[in-house]
């Protein structure tokens, strides 16, 4: 592996802050039982950290360089931090971004989803990679969401980070908070200990095939 190769990890949206307050109100859901982050609400941004700490403590073991993106809790901008990976890829490292996301909607859906960029470009090696290890590591527990319009089973979108960055990127959306089972399976630490695991999978399998010294 490239010596001068480095994963952006990003997590989206915000944390919570020293007093104790969760600085995404928009990026939450509070179910009728259950605990969760706080009497019943669910903190995306702060599932996202759990995960993306969690990736970052196994590329610490294996010695993958990685610069995380996202603050510890605030929620800084979308820009921000495409200028960030942008700046470290052109100036310092090459690499790709990484970003981790829980998803939400209208309707009680659920299932696990992953977004590129439209059209056919490196990021879907990413992708595809991830939802093999997906596949393989948690198929059994969760409903996995493909589009398979185009051949492959990523969704595609114009998300900011998926656009703006110079670099591959993917944005993963981890089940549904505001179902409650997607929800409950979410605060499960063996989950996220397996979503972790498949994100430094596919990591590890793309950076070799694209990254090689």
């Amino acid at each position: 592996m490239d010596a001068n190769f480095c994963v952006f990890l990003d997590a989206g949206h915000g944390g919570v802050n020293p007093q104790g307050q969760y600085v995404t109100p928009g990026k939450r859901y509070q179910h009728n039982q259950g605990t969760f982050h706080d009497n019943g609400w669910f903190y995306e941004g702060v599932f996202n950290r759990q995960i993306v700490y969690r990736v970052a403590q196994k590329l610490d073991r294996l010695r993958i360089q990685y610069k995380i993106l996202s603050h510890s809790y605030l929620d800084n901008s979308l820009q921000n931090r495409v200028e960030t990976a942008n700046w470290y890829h052109r100036n310092f490292q090459r690499g790709f971004v990484v970003s981790t996301h829980a998803n939400a909607a209208t309707t009680n859906a659920r299932g696990f989803e992953v977004y590129t960029s439209p059209g056919s470009t490196r990021s879907d090696n990413l992708a595809t990679y991830l939802w093999e290890e997906v596949s393989t590591l948690l198929g059994s527990r969760i409903r996995m969401r493909p589009d398979l319009s185009d051949g492959d089973h990523d969704k595609e979108a114009r998300f900011y980070i998926l656009t703006q960055t110079v670099m591959p990127a993917i944005l993963i959306e981890h089940l549904f908070f505001d179902n409650f089972e997607d929800a409950t399976l979410l605060m499960d630490e063996e989950m996220q200990e397996l979503f972790a695991e498949a994100q430094v999978r596919s990591i590890i399998r793309f950076a070799n095939q694209f990254y090689q010294e």
